[in-house]
């Protein structure tokens, strides 16, 4: 006899079990899922524009962002959307943050910029693995 009860599923992990819990979460309504719409662009926005000063492009991207998330179908997908998406974008913010110091002719060592800016690709690769692994995942 069989058995289909998920008993031969893999134990789910605390990182899983966690990611499971808040992916039900919002998955409960559709309020929620666009919660999390707005809220992640959001505070991507709060974050760049405290800590950068690249003019109204963050505020573009963000609402870019909104965007991506908004046409994602699942609570999962949405989650991991915006993971990876604003990974990317923090990566993007690190790209263009030393674009500026090195075009706009900055006194500072190329050294001291990079090892400035290092926290912003850095966390964007993590966000970037998290989306992935969220997406693939079984929750």
């Amino acid at each position: 006899m069989s058995d289909t009860s998920g008993a031969s599923r893999p134990r789910a992990g605390p990182m899983r079990a966690a990611a499971g819990r808040v992916v039900d979460s919002v998955r409960v309504s559709e309020r929620r899922r666009v919660a999390v719409v707005v809220g992640v662009p959001f505070l991507f926005w709060l974050v760049v524009e405290l800590a950068a000063n690249l003019g109204i492009l963050p505020l573009v991207a963000a609402a870019v962002l909104g965007a991506f998330l908004y046409t994602r179908g699942t609570a999962q997908d949405t989650l991991a959307a915006g993971a990876y998406g604003t990974g990317l974008l923090a990566v993007g913010v690190a790209a263009v943050q030393l674009y500026q110091s090195v075009a706009g002719g900055s006194t500072e060592a190329l050294a001291d910029t990079v090892a400035r800016l290092a926290g912003w690709p850095l966390t964007g690769v993590v966000l970037i693995v998290l989306g992935a692994w969220l997406h693939g995942a079984d929750l």
